[in-house]
């Protein structure tokens, strides 16, 4: 039986391997490629994306809204201490930037919302983007406590909140 297996199946299943395995690293790169295409789809412009800065504030509030948020209020525009909205969850209240960017945010707006979240006596300092934040902003984020709500982030309480 072992002289079977080596003389002819371990040969023929050999063979085999050698002739499919181009098609199994085909099919692999076939399904990379539409997983990269279909992301690449999903990043593009976002309605949120056209909108100016008081927009995209208003719309923002309106999301937080349908996602569940209460006591959810669009601060005024000059003098907000770093604040755009002030918003309440849970028992835990949330003071979010708002940053419209098309580069990546600095360190200077989770200092903003930091600061600001102090000023009003919020629980949770939120920076939210329709972009993508600095190497040192997600440093500083995570080492003084505030939330980074990235463009990814953002599409997902998108989806969240249209069903």
């Amino acid at each position: 039986m072992r002289a079977f297996y080596y003389l002819v199946a371990a040969p023929i299943l050999f063979a085999l391997r050698l002739i499919f395995w181009p098609f199994k690293m085909l099919f692999r790169f076939v399904r990379w490629f539409h997983r990269w295409r279909r992301e690449r789809r999903r990043m593009r412009r976002a309605e949120f994306d056209d909108m100016d800065g008081w927009e995209f504030e208003e719309y923002i509030a309106k999301l937080l809204i349908r996602d569940g948020y209460t006591h959810v209020e669009v601060t005024k525009g000059s003098g907000d201490q770093g604040v755009d909205i002030l918003a309440q969850r849970d028992g835990v209240s949330y003071a979010v930037q708002c940053k419209h960017y098309t580069g990546k945010i600095p360190n200077k707006a989770v200092q903003e919302a930091y600061a600001g979240a102090e000023f009003y006596g919020c629980d949770v300092p939120v920076v939210l983007t329709n972009s993508f934040f600095s190497p040192s902003a997600l440093e500083l984020g995570d080492e003084i406590g505030v939330e980074l709500w990235d463009r990814e982030e953002l599409l997902k309480l998108v989806r969240r909140t249209r069903k």
